[in-house]
């Protein structure tokens, strides 16, 4: 197929004459990610092409000026190696991923994309600190024992993200920086051995989940007592 002996997304004249030629395989080019995701790259002219799964749907990127490998559109991007063999995809308040063209691995194949509220595949979870993918290794840490104390609260992050609902797949709100104060509002659910809980920062409220926060009073649901 053409996708294996042509560039794909060298220039922009390469571009439009693929587009021109109508030669589908030559205009659509699927990297493998880690985690057994992928991602699909689609030219769709001589300035433009088109990524996905990103988030569950397909982003349509613009050429960047000065640079006919970056493609992007405000925060997100992708970044083409001279040899077309390998991508960086950067997607806002995920992260970035690095993928590679495998001859073998054509197709998407059903493979999840990336940026998605499971991006982990099995084997590993997303973690409520740096939100990024670790390694199931080991059980998680028992509960304290309950304490007569009732919410709110005062307490504070021990790093992490703060999220506009108690889920992993929330909308990230804010990064917490080890020992920011926090109120400790109510509970809100349990995920892994912790709660989550509804708590209040600088005036904003959100949700963060209890394994990476303590309390002034011992209670259950979070790591420790500050």
């Amino acid at each position: 197929m053409a996708i294996r002996t042509a560039p794909l997304f060298a220039v922009a004249v390469l571009a439009a004459t693929m587009l021109s030629a109508g030669v589908a395989d030559a205009q659509t080019r699927t990297y493998s990610c880690d985690k057994g995701n992928a991602i699909t790259l689609t030219v769709i002219g001589p300035d433009a092409i088109t990524a996905g799964p990103i988030e569950g749907g397909t982003t349509r990127l613009k050429k960047s000026p000065g640079d006919p490998l970056r493609f992007s559109d405000g925060d997100y991007a992708v970044q083409i190696s001279p040899d077309q063999a390998r991508i960086t995809v950067e997607i806002p308040d995920w992260g970035s991923a690095q993928c590679r063209f495998k001859p073998q691995e054509a197709g998407q194949g059903g493979r999840p994309g990336l940026g998605n509220t499971d991006p982990c595949g099995p084997g590993f979870h997303q973690s409520p600190q740096t939100g990024r993918c670790d390694r199931n290794e080991n059980p998680p840490a028992p509960r304290p024992v309950a304490g007569p104390a009732r919410l709110p609260m005062a307490g504070m992050s021990l790093g992490g993200i703060m999220r506009a609902a108690p889920s992993m797949s929330a909308p990230k709100l804010a990064s917490l920086a080890e020992k920011s104060g926090i109120t400790l509002l109510e509970r809100a659910g349990a995920m892994d051995g912790y709660d989550w809980f509804k708590i209040e920062f600088h005036g904003r409220i959100g949700y963060q989940w209890g394994g990476i926060m303590c309390s002034d009073q011992a209670i259950s649901g979070v790591l420790q007592k500050c």
